[in-house]
């Protein structure tokens, strides 16, 4: 495994090839942004999911009749990635299909993960390439950055807040035994609310998104703020460890989502899915800014 770092005159970033994992995001000053995997609650940092979001119902799909296995978030935050390219503000890796990989994933694909500093802010970009020349590819992919929480001296976890603009009415997605229910989707007209472990004693709180949608951690007690841009994201989670608790909270975006409750199991009609046509590419993309 090798740690790669990119830094400008704003952030310091490091990626490890494993999983392409960010295990770090710095100031100026030295502060750190991101949980530091304490085994005990979360062993992760910021893990990249796919070529699922969340749980499949039974941990399992067909395809093409067909019964596959795989578990919570998929495989590629536990494969090594390649790198592809590296200079003073830009990082790429890349991940392509394998043995391993099609044994549980009947697909070829090519995963890019880009990395890129601009002033404050780490932009982010998934590229994912259908390299087949006859079949079509179908997957998800997904961010999940725990950001540590607090992240300024002198406060305390309850002391921030999670605010959501711009302040539309935003439809909430109900989990029930980490698969959805869409039956109990609905309206809520403000997402802000208070940080406490609390807040997630049922889950992720999630959101299906319709623009570019902006989640700011923040505190009256400290003029630090982490500002994640949800960019072309179809969804969001929010969640922290409960009833266990841990001193942060990851803001999540998904081009995909765990599977319904009632699902058919059937890769190609799972709720959220991304199909790719042959020799066609992808590309989604956020950013998490440090103020």
């Amino acid at each position: 495994m090798e740690i790669y770092t990119v830094q400008n005159d704003f952030l310091k970033i490091q990626v490890k090839s494993a999983g392409a994992e960010i295990i770090s995001i710095q100031d100026n000053s030295s502060e750190e942004y991101i949980w530091q995997a304490d085994p005990d609650i979360w062993n992760r940092h910021a893990p990249v999911l796919f070529p699922i979001v969340g749980r499949l119902n039974g941990d399992h799909y067909y395809y093409q009749d067909k019964k596959y296995q795989m578990n919570q978030h998929g495989f590629a935050r536990d494969k090594e990635f390649t790198l592809e390219s590296q200079n003073d503000n830009k990082l790429v890796l890349t991940l392509v299909d394998d043995e391993s990989t099609q044994e549980i994933y009947p697909f070829r694909f090519q995963l890019k993960i880009i990395y890129q500093l601009v002033k404050d802010s780490l932009q982010i970009s998934y590229i994912v390439d259908n390299p087949d020349s006859e079949n079509d590819l179908y997957f998800s992919i997904g961010a999940h950055p725990g950001f540590k929480v607090p992240f300024a001296q002198n406060t305390n976890y309850e002391d921030y807040q999670i605010k959501v603009s711009p302040e539309d009415t935003h439809s909430r997605i109900s989990l029930k035994d980490s698969n959805i229910d869409l039956s109990q989707e609905h309206r809520v007209d403000n997402q802000d609310f208070a940080l406490t472990h609390e807040a997630f004693v049922d889950d992720a709180i999630i959101y299906s998104l319709t623009e570019p949608t902006l989640i700011e951690i923040s505190s009256e007690k400290t003029d630090h703020q982490i500002k994640l841009d949800t960019g072309n994201a179809k969804f969001v989670g929010i969640w922290s460890q409960y009833p266990e608790k841990g001193d942060f909270v990851c803001i999540e975006p998904w081009w995909g989502i765990a599977d319904e409750i009632d699902t058919d199991h059937q890769l190609t009609s799972k709720y959220g899915i991304n199909q790719l046509k042959p020799n066609e590419r992808f590309e989604g993309y956020y950013s998490i800014s440090i103020k």
